[in-house]
Order: structure tokens, then sequence, then C-alpha cells
């Protein structure tokens, strides 16, 4: 099957229809391989945090800084220290453990809902837009943690963090896997697939094929996989072969990957 549409991120018209999921069409552009949710015009799309989305953040507030650690963890296999910028800082807990890791570390998000809930319940101050440039000019790093796939033109965001990256910076992209095992296996019923919220799906190839004309060269990777605590009992071992099998082969669910800016 092949169709016109309008806006690939290589600028290619010619797609084709993976599969559905729910009112949602999953297109593989046929020219660069990037993946993308179609939809009607009637369709609501899900851009930013509501007070629903906020209550999660607070409730498991040690599990999200667990989880955030690891991406500093990460960030700091690259980069020891220095300036380091959250682009889509949800309510700021990563911001925060980041400042604990010895960055100076501030954080940029959209949600309104968000940044009164970040000060509120956290005391973590954050910039009320997505990013601007001129507010953080010459950075050491930026993290892009699940955030990119929401992001409609992702070439203008991207545009403006590199030129705010000092050179020999990082630039450190966290998304969902489209090339994972349990993607390509569930399809439509893929938990991080999430049409309503996600414009793009991304690959290693594809993100790599974003990202490296910016000016960056791919200089680490780290995957991994979604919780299993809520399969029967009986699924966990067969999940746990694929996800061992996953995370050694770059088929996790999940990839965090380091860009250095040359």
């Amino acid at each position: 099957m092949e169709k016109i549409i309008p806006h690939c991120l290589c600028g290619s018209r010619k797609v084709k229809k993976l599969f559905s999921s729910g009112e949602y069409t999953i297109m593989e552009c046929l020219a660069c391989g990037q993946v993308r949710t179609e939809s009607s015009d009637k369709e609501k799309r899900k851009n930013f945090y509501g007070a629903a989305d906020i209550s999660v953040y607070i409730e498991k507030e040690a599990m999200f800084r667990q989880l955030f650690g690891h991406v500093i963890a990460f960030v700091k296999r690259n980069l020891a220290s220095g300036k380091l910028v959250d682009v889509g800082a949800g309510v700021g807990l990563l911001v925060n453990e980041a400042i604990k890791a010895g960055f100076d570390a501030i954080g940029f998000e959209p949600s309104k809902v968000s940044v009164v809930a970040a000060k509120k319940y956290f005391g973590i101050s954050l910039l009320s837009t997505l990013f601007d440039k001129r507010k953080v000019k010459s950075v050491d790093g930026v993290v892009i943690n699940h955030v990119l796939e929401h992001v409609e033109n992702p070439k203008i965001l991207l545009s403006d963090v590199a030129d705010s990256i000092l050179a020999n910076g990082y630039l450190f992209i966290g998304v969902p896997n489209f090339g994972s095992f349990m993607a390509q296996l569930k399809k439509g019923r893929w938990q991080s697939l999430i049409p309503d919220q996600h414009w793009w799906h991304f690959t290693l190839s594809t993100l790599d094929a974003l990202i490296i004309p910016f000016g960056f060269q791919r200089v680490g990777a780290t995957y991994e996989n979604h919780d299993r605590a809520m399969h029967p009992w009986w699924k966990r071992p067969i999940y746990g072969i694929l996800d061992t099998m996953a995370l050694a082969t770059g088929k996790g669910e999940a990839m965090l990957i380091a860009y250095k800016k040359l």
C-alpha cells in the first residue's frame, strides 16, 4: 500500500501503512524508514501533561527519582560535570537529580501545571516553555528524555538545541525503541506506542538520521525494557528470555543515546 501525505522529517511524501492502532494509523516513510502516527483531523492529540499526569509523579516520586538517577548515571559516563539542560522536564525530578550529582542544571517545561507542581511539591524552579536558546547559551549537555516523540516538528527543537551546545558537548536522547523486539511483536498493542501522544516512532537508525546532520556523532547507547510485574507469573520467564536477548542486541523497548557535538 502506498499513498501520498505531506510531511516526513526527510521531506518525502511516499509512505506505506504498517498497521492500525484504534483510530490511528502507523505509517513508514518509503524514502528513509521513519515511522509516524497519522490521524484524522477529528482525533485529538495530547501534547501536555494535565493534573492526572502530575499526580503519578507525586505518588511515585521514589520510583521516578530512581529512573532519572539512571539517566544521570548514563550522562556522567560521558559528561562528568558542567551546565546541563533538561528539555521537557516534567515536574523537575531529573533536574533535581542532576543537581545532586554535581551539575549546574536547569529545566524547560511547556506544561504550566507541571511547572507549578515542580515548585509546589519539590521546590524546583523550571522555565515555562519547551526550550528557548536565548536563555541557555554555551551549555555542556542537553537531555531530551522521552520528549522528542511528542514534538510535531523535532527539527526545529533540535536546531535550537544544537546551537546552544558547546563544541565537544553532549546531547542525550531517550525515546521508545520502535526497533525493539516487543514493538515488532505487539505492533498496535505495544505499550510504548501511545499514538494519541507520539507523533514519531524511532529506531536507532532513524534517530541517527535525524540527529547526526545537526553536527553530532553517536558515542554511546543503553537500553531497557518495561517492568514485567504486571504480567501473569507464567509469562514472566518467557519475557525474561526475550528481555535478556533484547538488551544484548540493542532491541530493548526504550533507548537512551549519547551524541557528541563535533
